[in-house]
């Protein structure tokens, strides 16, 4: 049985994604993997204008409770070092990009004593 590929992440605790919303395709981006957060891709709101309008709205709590409606998108999510696409839901809110349970979900992560992050499918 061949042995699963391993992506070792170059930075921790992020990932290397891109995403693909219609025919607008992403650059290589570095995601902080949340795994607080049960949604799959938030990327800064900044990139409406690369994207196009929004899908649809959502209402989204913030930590500090306050709730504000975000831009959606549906898209993919195309994890760097692995030959796999996500289905996904791409938020924008904020100002980084949170990679969340949606996506990690169907991976394998390894965080390797807070020095290294490896991802298998």
């Amino acid at each position: 049985m061949a042995q699963p590929t391993t992506v070792v992440t170059p930075a921790y605790p992020y990932v290397e994604v891109e995403f693909a919303v219609g025919a607008f395709r992403s650059p290589m981006v570095l995601a902080y993997v949340d795994t607080g957060f049960d949604g799959y891709l938030i990327i800064p709101a900044i990139q409406t204008s690369l994207i196009g309008p929004p899908q649809f709205f959502a209402p989204w709590e913030l930590g500090d409770g306050s709730v504000v409606q975000a831009q959606e998108y549906r898209g993919d999510i195309l994890i760097s070092g692995l030959n796999i696409s996500i289905p996904a839901r791409i938020t924008l809110i904020g100002e980084e990009y949170l990679l969340g349970r949606g996506v990690v979900d169907h991976l394998r992560m390894t965080f390797d004593h807070g020095r290294r992050l490896l991802l298998e499918l």
